[in-house]
């Protein structure tokens, strides 16, 4: 340690490592050295900041830059201007960099959280399809034009050979919106729901797969026929009393697509954050 500065000294101060003499000599010192002071708050805060994050992050790249602060501190013991680049006001780039650092990932992790799907289990099928109350009914025709099934998963009506009777939109015991779907092929009646939500990971455990073209669905109930098979940001369920080649043909017609990635699912949840904040 140079004797015009705390040098380590400030480490070991900050980890109460010090005697009680060495500890108010090291205060005394750093109320009359503005260098020392400075390095001192900065070293504080840091730490601070480092204790305060929320869980979950990974600090290791903000340890590193501390572990760095230690560095330039043995550094500066080869000459009085490798000392002079190690001071405080060099560091605080260094620090703001950091503490940057820790605010964005903890807004990242966050939003993450936030634009996180919600569980759906195979049973909300069956509690909208028997819910009494409906929202909003939507018409056959008025499911053909597409304008009200818009921001619902839905066939290409013009392109398959089913036919829509009825849709009506629910609410379930949690608050949440289901789409009832009924519809026709051939003499045979199929009802469709469908939940934004991602499937619920035991459903995997508890039913059979089956690979329906392009779709990987389970097999919640063999009489009668209903599977179950995410689609985008929806779970969808279809059940009928027909034969398992009629119920594919219907699941085929629906649209394919994987879960929402980590993008999607970050820029979602930011926009629900400030939705909140907003009142929207």
């Amino acid at each position: 340690m140079r004797e015009e500065h705390l040098g380590l000294k400030v480490h070991d101060l900050l980890d109460n490592r010090l005697g009680a003499q060495e500890t108010a000599d090291a205060m005394a010192h750093i109320e009359g050295c503005l260098e020392c002071r400075t390095r001192w708050e900065e070293l504080r805060a840091a730490r601070e900041a480092l204790q305060s994050s929320p869980a979950g992050i990974d600090m290791s790249f903000a340890q590193q830059l501390l572990d760095r602060e230690r560095m330039a501190e043995i550094a500066q013991r080869e000459s009085k201007a490798d000392a002079r680049a190690a001071s405080g006001h060099s560091r605080r780039p260094v620090f703001a960099l950091m503490l940057v650092l820790v605010v964005l990932s903890a807004g990242v992790v966050g939003s993450y959280a936030a634009g996180a799907p919600q569980q759906v289990e195979p049973a909300f099928a069956d509690a909208a399809t028997s819910a009494s109350g409906a929202e909003s009914y939507i018409s056959s025709n008025s499911m053909r034009s597409s304008d009200e099934l818009a921001s619902w998963a839905h066939p290409v009506w013009e392109s398959t050979d089913l036919v829509p009777v009825e849709a009506r939109v629910v609410r379930d015991a949690r608050d949440r919106e289901v789409l009832v779907l009924w519809l026709l092929a051939g003499a045979d009646t199929i009802v469709v729901t469908e939940q934004e939500g991602s499937l619920a990971d035991a459903v995997a455990e508890h039913f059979p797969t089956v690979d329906i073209g392009e779709v990987h669905a389970y097999l919640v109930n063999e009489d009668p026929l209903r599977v179950v098979w995410q689609t985008g940001d929806f779970v969808a369920s279809a059940a009928c009393e027909c034969t398992a080649a009629t119920l594919s043909e219907a699941v085929e017609s629906f649209p394919t697509a994987g879960a929402p990635g980590i993008v999607e699912r970050v820029g979602d949840g930011a926009a629900r954050i400030v939705s909140v904040l907003t009142g929207d």
